[in-house]
C-alpha cells in the first residue's frame, strides 16, 4: 500500500502556508501519536490523522504543522522539499475559501 506523508509549513503572516506531500511504499501504517522521520525534518514529526483511501490503494497519514518564519516560506521551503522530494500541493480554489 502506499502511504502519503501530508504536512502543513505556515507562518503567522501565512496562517494558510503551504501543504507538502511525500509519497512511500510501506507494509507498516504508522498510528496517530506515532513519530515519523524523514531527512528534511531535525526531529521526528508526530501523526496527527491517518486516512484510508481503498479506492487508490493509498494511505494519508498527516503530520503536526510546522510553523517557520515567514522569509522562509518565499522559495527557501520548496527549495528543500524538491531535495528531499517532497511536491507542494497546489490548492484548488474550493481550498482557499
Amino acid at each position: 500500500m502506499k502511504i502519503k506523508l501530508e504536512i502543513k509549513v505556515f507562518s503567522k503572516e501565512r496562517p494558510n502556508g503551504f501543504i507538502f506531500n511525500k509519497m512511500y511504499d510501506a507494509s507498516v501504517v504508522p498510528n496517530i501519536g506515532e513519530k515519523v522521520k524523514d531527512n528534511i525534518f531535525v526531529e521526528h514529526k508526530s501523526v496527527i490523522d491517518v486516512i484510508y483511501d481503498f479506492d487508490q490503494n493509498e494511505v494519508k497519514v498527516c503530520l503536526i504543522s510546522k510553523e517557520m518564519p515567514d522569509h522562509a516560506l518565499n522559495g527557501h521551503i520548496q527549495e528543500v522539499a524538491t531535495l528531499h522530494n517532497w511536491v507542494q500541493k497546489i490548492k484548488k480554489e474550493e481550498d482557499t475559501k
